[in-house]
């Protein structure tokens, strides 16, 4: 028998599974899993309220965490709100790539990735949120400054770097391109989404066409700028 009185073996430490902290006291959650759900409370404080009406309180009554637990992992409100916007909106993790013989179609998976997480009714709804409160929030204005900042180490600026370097271009500024490449993809799509009240659900049959297509364009475009600047010798 183990020791906390069951026979099963004890959770793996790393897991988001919920464990036993004794008779009569609710199941303690791994961080990760507490983390996750405070974010999504605080994403739904936001909304409701808008920032200045959103309080530590709040956010704790949504996750039915106590306050404590919030200031345990967060310093302030301002810190909660700014991982919040960083870890949904900015700091975005697609799945692996392949196609990497085609850069077309690895550019094209690549976006489809990015669209399935950035373009869901939960992000636009956030944005959403943002754009409203960043008119009356100097807090909120501060925070999307700073990350806006820091955000020149995106997905698509790490594989347009990675391209470049294939192909011997010299580019000054990489990041240009990668706001160019999102502005015709996922950006046009987000602003066409922003504009619908209802929250328009894109599926991979409407996104993968004009991706694609995209794709190709951006990088026919980039290929014919920036040929003459490869090393000698390269293709």
């Amino acid at each position: 028998m183990s020791k906390n009185g069951h026979g099963d073996p004890t959770p793996a430490p790393h897991d988001c599974d919920s464990r036993r902290r004794g008779p009569g006291r609710p199941p303690e959650m791994e961080e990760c899993e507490r983390r996750e759900r405070i974010l999504d409370a605080a994403s739904e404080v936001l909304q409701q309220c808008g920032y200045h009406a959103a309080s530590m309180d709040k956010v704790a009554q949504h996750s039915a965490m106590s306050k404590r637990t919030l200031y345990q992992m967060f310093n302030s409100k301002q810190d909660l709100f700014h991982t919040l916007i960083n870890t949904r909106l900015f700091n975005v993790t697609p799945d692996e790539c392949h196609y990497r013989d085609n850069p077309a179609e690895e550019l094209t998976e690549l976006l489809m990735n990015l669209g399935r997480i950035i373009l869901r009714p939960d992000r636009i709804s956030l944005i959403r949120a943002l754009i409203t409160e960043s008119q009356e929030s100097a807090d909120i204005r501060q925070i999307l400054t700073s990350l806006r900042a820091g955000g020149k180490e995106n997905v698509l600026t790490g594989w347009l770097d990675r391209y470049v370097r294939q192909h011997h271009y010299e580019v000054s500024d990489i990041y240009i391109y990668s706001n160019m490449l999102f502005g015709m993809t996922i950006g046009d799509m987000m602003l066409q989404s922003l504009a619908c009240a209802s929250g328009t659900a894109w599926i991979e049959q409407n996104m993968r066409p004009r991706f694609h297509k995209a794709a190709r364009i951006f990088l026919a475009g980039f290929q014919q700028e920036h040929a003459d600047t490869a090393s000698p010798g390269t293709s």
